[in-house]
């Protein structure tokens, strides 16, 4: 983007003052979800491998693993719960044959090959059903970070540039892959749309419908 090859440095100084503020509220919806995760399979997982599955499905590197590991843990510990660990914290991870071509293939085979010896049967697919759609809450809600995001920096920059400019900005900023950026920038912009232009013919009300459909395909509470 030329933008940011000639920014001035009053400029730069907003966006990396504003890039923190970003990566801060990313850090905090990922440290929620991570929270929820461990809670939500602690009768079946310690916190290590409710982490490590976190971390697989996120698709995060080393460095955002231990920065939202550390901070998940800083919260556990002041909300007075100590995280079950792994049954021995200080042992190498027995290699695994199966995850040595995990790359290319489906997402859940990859992250259960260590938890196969210890889930069975029904458990393991109610397991794999509370990760999944915890998975999907996660992506969600990181993908509305990012809008909110868009708009924080639109506001920031709002005497420097415009605000499909700032969204661009802010996308590349954070390097977010091209079909993920897409949807932000689109979704970002139909929210500033929704305030400054007139509003669209009412559309027929689907909520019960999309509510109804939910509803049937949700599993029974345990």
């Amino acid at each position: 983007m030329a933008l940011m090859r000639n920014t001035s440095r009053s400029l730069q100084r907003q966006v990396d003052l504003t890039t923190a503020v970003c990566q801060e509220r990313l850090l905090a919806t990922h440290v929620r979800h991570v929270i929820a995760l461990v809670d939500l399979v602690s009768d079946r997982l310690p916190f290590d491998d409710a982490l490590d599955i976190y971390v697989r499905v996120m698709r995060l590197t080393p460095e955002q693993a231990r920065n939202i590991g550390s901070r998940a843990l800083a919260e556990l510990g002041r909300r007075g719960a100590a995280p079950v660990r792994s049954e021995l914290p200080g042992a190498p991870a027995e290699p695994e044959p199966e995850e040595e071509h995990a790359e290319g293939r489906g997402r859940s085979d990859a992250l259960f090959s260590r938890l196969r010896r210890r889930v069975r049967g029904r458990v393991q697919d109610e397991l794999r059903e509370r990760i999944d759609l915890s998975a999907a809450r996660t992506e969600d809600d990181l993908l509305e970070t990012h809008v909110l995001n868009g708009l924080v920096f639109a506001k920031a920059l709002t005497e420097e540039v415009s605000a499909p400019e700032a969204i661009e900005l802010y996308l590349e900023t954070m390097s977010l892959p091209e079909g993920v950026a897409d949807v932000i920038y689109n979704r970002a912009l139909r929210r500033i749309a929704d305030r400054v232009l007139p509003p669209l013919p009412e559309a027929e009300d689907d909520h019960a419908i999309v509510a109804d459909a939910a509803a049937s395909v949700a599993p029974a509470a345990e």
